[in-house]
């Protein structure tokens, strides 16, 4: 446990005095920020229909392949090119600790711009108190489910940040693969939830097989509906922690690899 917290710790540390890491914070939530007020002025006049409060959390998933690469993609990257990950590799610290514990920071930092963002709500709260719960800010169980949903999907894509700083010495190169994967996993989502609705409106064209056996982890955008209004998916919630899981197995392996 102790290594872990060493290592947990140390790329805490190295997250909050990187400049990169706060630059793209500042710009990122300054952009979520602003959308979420002119999404307010507008809500009147538009035709959504889930709490406004899940618009932040559409706006934090939406956002992630920019900014999870930020976070992610000088981990194991940066260590690579200095030289330092095989004088790491030869201490008694398991390679599995190791990703665990560079993931838990990056994915720390992520929960915690989260929790930044949904200051914005808070703050409309206090200013004006009518507003905001005719708007829904206090009802508990959409934040519990938005905040449950973006921990779920938070976790599988910084894994996905840090397995692609385990693939290569340069941190740039790392950010592109991580923003390229997190973006075809968000599209396959969107594909997975075009052809289910296609098949809904014509079960005669038939739901590819493969497509139903990714279902479980490609239906993120459907389950955004429930968990929005408050209602937990359990099953959902399963399937990320086994996807999170699987990626930090992947990187366990290629970080054992380089260490032969």
């Amino acid at each position: 446990m102790r290594p872990f917290i060493v290592i947990f710790k140390h790329e805490i540390f190295c997250l909050f005095i990187s400049s990169s890491t706060y630059i793209a914070s500042f710009y990122f939530l300054t952009l979520l920020g602003v959308g979420f007020h002119f999404f307010l002025q507008s809500f009147a006049y538009t035709d959504w229909i889930l709490p406004p409060l899940s618009s932040l959390a559409i706006g934090l998933f939406f956002g992630a392949p920019a900014l999870v690469p930020f976070l992610t993609m000088r981990s194991f990257a940066e260590e690579r090119k200095l030289g330092t990950l095989e004088t790491l590799l030869t201490t008694p610290i398991a390679p599995e600790i190791l990703v665990l514990g560079k993931w838990s920071a990056c994915f720390f930092f992520f929960i915690k711009i989260c929790v930044l963002a949904f200051i914005y709500p808070i703050i409309l709260l206090f200013l004006y108190p009518e507003q905001g719960f005719n708007l829904g800010f206090t009802s508990i169980h959409y934040w519990i489910g938005c905040g449950l949903y973006l921990l779920i999907y938070g976790a599988s894509f910084t894994a996905i940040g840090v397995f692609a700083s385990i693939m290569t010495k340069n941190q740039m190169v790392a950010g592109m693969l991580s923003f390229t994967l997190i973006t075809l996993y968000i599209s396959l989502m969107a594909l997975s939830t075009s052809a289910k609705k296609a098949n809904d409106e014509n079960p005669k064209a038939g739901y590819d097989f493969f497509e139903q056996s990714l279902a479980p982890f490609t239906n993120g955008f459907d389950k955004l509906e429930q968990f929005s209004v408050g209602f937990i998916n359990l099953s959902t919630i399963f399937h990320q922690i086994i996807f999170t899981i699987f990626i930090l197995i992947l990187s366990s392996v290629q970080l054992n690899r380089l260490n032969k």
